[in-house]
């Protein structure tokens, strides 16, 4: 079963495809939208896919809505759904034990994602919230700050998508939702 991973929230496009709940193959690029569609062009052949799996943000206003609208297109054309994750999740280091996600959503907040990987999953997921700097708790195993040039690893949105589609938890293009804080 291939997924297409699409995300494009943060300064860097990534580009996922996975067999099952195993990544066989990435791409990471420098910008959030300019060379998508021609990367995308070249990575994968888009008639074997069975869902796409896109991060919802939150992240730049402009980014979300590149993955999406590529997501969204792509599901409409090929006819096959769409599976949702937070943004964040892509840049979930493979380490276990709780976790805090920390992003700058400006105006003096700060936007967290909060859960735990434990057994190859990553599970108990909060969703986003705006918090103020000062709300920031500091008690998760380790705290990722998304303004610091995080390392993209996409297994956790493998793990995390495949399971969603094997629960039926997909999404038709018209019905994807995206991460608005304000």
């Amino acid at each position: 079963m291939t997924a297409l991973i699409l995300d494009t929230s943060q300064n860097i496009s990534l580009l996922g495809l996975a067999e099952g709940k195993q990544l066989v193959k990435s791409l990471f690029l420098e910008g959030r939208s300019t060379s998508l569609l021609p990367a995308l062009k070249d990575f994968c052949d888009l008639k074997n896919l069975l869902y796409i799996a896109v991060g919802t943000g939150p992240g730049s206003w402009m980014g979300v809505r590149t993955a999406a609208t590529v997501a969204k297109t792509l599901s409409f054309a090929l006819e096959i759904p769409l599976i949702e994750f937070a943004s964040p999740l892509a840049f979930l280091p493979t380490q276990e034990g709780s976790f805090t996600i920390v992003g700058d959503a400006k105006m003096g907040q700060l936007y967290v994602l909060t859960g735990e990987t434990k057994e190859g999953k990553a599970q108990n997921l909060s969703s986003p919230t705006l918090i103020a700097p000062e709300q920031l708790d500091s008690t998760s195993d380790f705290i990722l700050d998304l303004q610091s040039d995080p390392i993209p690893n996409l297994h956790w949105v493998c793990t995390y998508a495949h399971e969603q589609f094997i629960q039926g938890n997909t999404l038709d293009a018209n019905a994807l939702k995206l991460s608005y804080l304000r």
